[in-house]
């Protein structure tokens, strides 16, 4: 039960984000107790920062 809600939300973000298969994620413990909102929020900064730190290369 816990693994697919986990699947569901990396699937989630990663369709709102328009990002393609092909990445792997690591899920460690309190994935779930984060939350939703906060796993969202954490993964597009952390997104918008690796796309930009790319462009600089």
């Amino acid at each position: 039960m816990h693994r697919n809600k986990i699947k569901r939300w990396v699937r989630d973000i990663f369709q709102q984000n328009t990002l393609n298969k092909g990445y792997v994620v690591v899920v460690r413990t309190g994935f779930l107790e984060t939350g939703y909102k906060e796993i969202h929020n954490e993964f597009k900064c952390a997104l918008e920062k690796f796309l930009t730190e790319e462009q600089d290369i």
